[in-house]
């Protein structure tokens, strides 16, 4: 028995198709566009307390600034100045494979170039100082080096 499906209805099925689709992606891009000033807001204020715990009333953090690069995916950057000396520079905070997992590394980047590693965002007292003290040491290392060419 052979069926006969109409142009029409086809075409028809296929317009639905392609209205839901899209309605579907439209959702997720607003979704995705409303997050981000949370997403920003939220880790802004990591790297704050990272800051202030390591070098109390030293930074102020600006506004967020993007990272045109593929190794951006886990990492956000911000404006960064000292308030005692007036330098200004980059606040990185990056996501730093350790042996207890990942964990929220926090870099500052200044004009000359120099990279200096502030702590973990989502570490604090004792564990941080261990952690900080230990053989992790080349990690923050290698991601020093990418962060300088990250931020090129």
């Amino acid at each position: 028995m052979k069926q006969n499906i109409s142009y029409k209805n086809f075409f028809i099925n296929y317009a639905i198709f392609v209205l839901i689709t899209a309605a579907v992606f439209g959702i997720l891009i607003y979704v995705i566009k409303v997050s981000q000033k949370s997403w920003d807001k939220n880790l802004k204020s990591a790297v704050e307390y990272t800051l202030a715990e390591s070098e109390p009333d030293t930074w102020e953090i600006g506004k967020s600034v993007r990272i045109a690069n593929p190794l951006s995916a886990g990492a956000a950057c911000f404006d960064a100045r000292n308030k005692k000396s007036g330098e200004t520079g980059k606040a990185v905070i990056i996501r730093i494979q350790t042996f207890y997992g990942p964990h929220c590394g926090v870099f500052i980047v200044h004009n000359e170039g120099n990279i200096e590693f502030k702590g973990y965002s989502s570490l604090h007292g004792r564990v941080a100082v261990q952690l900080k003290n230990s053989y992790t040491g080349r990690r923050v290392e290698y991601w020093s080096k990418r962060i300088a060419e990250m931020l090129k």
